[in-house]
């Protein structure tokens, strides 16, 4: 049978307890192993390199293998991340092989799961549709980053591993019993070439978005994150209970928001949500633990607020776009070119701050420059929605 909302949301499910447990506290993790940020940016430049050449892997074994094998190759890879860090020695050269496979396992988790989501939309739900998703997927995360904290807090790494194991088994059952297909639209489309990767161009500056989109993911999944470490005194399990708290705030914004982003002006909205997008970097920049805590606490949901709010007016800019143009190929053009902007943009990073000595003050520069570059998202698709 054709892959169907059910298996959507098995499939999200599964993978966002996973990212709770432990990709989320990946930065952190990496962190807490005395690893600094120019460490942290070559693995985040690394993974960029094996989301490449794991998004090249996918786009052709979706045209040779099942959906369900697709879905076995992405947990078996979670599974292989978490093997990687319980075996191997945290130095160096470990640090690559967990970039390069954190890349490749981010790949197929991210790609499938947007081609899923991609045949459950149209331009007048995607917003609604994308909220009621991302619901979802807050509540098991946060389930995850729960466990992810205590274990890694209370307990021998090997706990997470088994914990994180039964999940990979189990899931794999719950997903693929009925023997999901791909969506008939994937089907249609070849693998992308390089000369298309490179001749992509349209009128929404989409390919200029994408690049700069790839630095913004990390900035908040990896930068900010070690911000929070920082606040929550390097404290996994405190960590873990702070993102739960502003998740709340998150799960409100998207209640409130998704049933009517799709019947407000397009354009005011995404404009509005870009400001406050800035705005949310700008907060970054400012805040710290002298703060007064009611203050602080009012600042963190100010920027999950701020953050949320971009993030579901984004992404349905973007579905909408790739519905309107090119379909499943936008998806992954998109994909190829953050990725090698997170390549390029990290190594430079990471080649700048080796052998300096840097500690977490470095971030405040870095989050005054993200607020100025967060305003380039204006230009997206600013013709097309021009009113």
């Amino acid at each position: 049978m054709p892959a169907s909302n059910s298996t959507f949301y098995q499939y999200l499910g599964v993978h966002s307890l996973l990212i709770g447990i432990f990709p989320f506290y990946i930065p952190v993790y990496l962190w807490n192993q005395h690893f600094g940020l120019a460490d942290i940016s070559l693995f985040i430049s690394l993974g960029g390199l094996g989301f490449c050449a794991g998004l090249w892997a996918w786009d052709r074994l979706r045209l040779k293998v099942s959906l369900s094998s697709i879905i076995a190759i992405s947990l078996l890879l979670e599974i292989g991340l978490l093997f990687n860090v319980y075996i191997l020695k945290m130095d160096r050269p470990t640090l690559i092989a967990l970039g390069i496979t954190y890349g490749i396992y981010n790949s197929f988790f991210w790609t499938t799961q947007r081609a899923l989501f991609f045949d459950l939309i149209d331009v007048e739900s995607s917003g609604r549709k994308y909220g009621n998703f991302q619901i979802f997927v807050g509540v098991l995360l946060q389930i995850g980053i729960l466990i992810g904290g205590f274990l890694l807090e209370k307990t021998n790494f090997v706990y997470l591993l088994v914990v994180s194991l039964v999940i990979v088994v189990s899931g794999f059952f719950i997903t693929t019993y009925k023997r999901p297909v791909y969506p008939p639209t994937l089907v249609k489309h070849k693998s992308l070439r390089v000369k298309d990767i490179i001749r992509f161009r349209d009128t929404d500056n989409s390919r200029f978005i994408f690049v700069v989109d790839g630095f913004f993911l990390f900035a908040e999944s990896f930068f900010w994150v070690i911000s929070l470490f920082m606040l929550a005194h390097e404290s996994f399990a405190t960590l873990g209970v702070i993102v739960l708290s502003l998740a709340v705030m998150f799960g409100i914004v998207f209640y409130l928001l998704k049933n009517t982003i799709d019947r407000l002006g397009r354009n005011r909205v995404y404009r509005l949500s870009v400001g406050l997008y800035a705005l949310s970097w700008a907060l970054r920049a400012v805040i710290d633990d002298q703060m007064a805590l009611e203050i602080l606490y009012i600042f963190l949901i100010a920027i999950t607020f701020c953050t949320s709010f971009f993030r579901l007016a984004m992404n349905k800019r973007f579905y909408d776009l790739a519905k309107l143009t090119i379909s499943h190929d936008y998806l992954v053009l998109k994909s190829y070119y953050s990725q090698i902007s997170i390549v390029v943009v990290f190594a430079v990073v990471a080649f700048i701050l080796a052998g300096m000595e840097v500690s977490e003050t470095m971030l405040r520069p870095l989050y005054w420059v993200s607020a100025a570059l967060a305003l380039s998202y204006f230009v997206y698709g600013s013709r097309r929605y021009a009113s």
